[in-house]
């Protein structure tokens, strides 16, 4: 990860933590959340274009349960994030 350190981004993540990064010249947003005993994690994009919908999300007894999805998830050229970690730009 670049400007920054894995360990610290998956521990921010796993408390609903939000998370700006770049990767591949394309900004993302990653935030979680907890409501009414149940914990919510989006992901979208943020380059100057309007929001339409979330790229991702979750929902789950569990914030680790929501970050545990999201590393996993082949969203970025079909690979998931710890594969690509090498070259995120983590922003915050």
């Amino acid at each position: 990860m670049i400007n920054g350190n894995l360990t610290e981004f998956i521990d921010q993540l796993y408390y609903g933590g939000e998370l700006l990064f770049e990767y591949h010249n394309r900004l993302y947003f990653v935030q979680g959340w907890t409501k009414d005993d149940m914990h919510y994690m989006v992901l979208d994009e943020r380059n100057g274009k309007p929001f339409k919908k979330y790229i991702w999300q979750c929902s789950k007894k569990t914030m680790r349960e929501c970050a545990d999805l999201f590393f996993n998830e082949k969203m970025w050229d079909d690979k998931n994030f710890l594969e690509i970690e090498g070259e995120v730009i983590w922003k915050d």
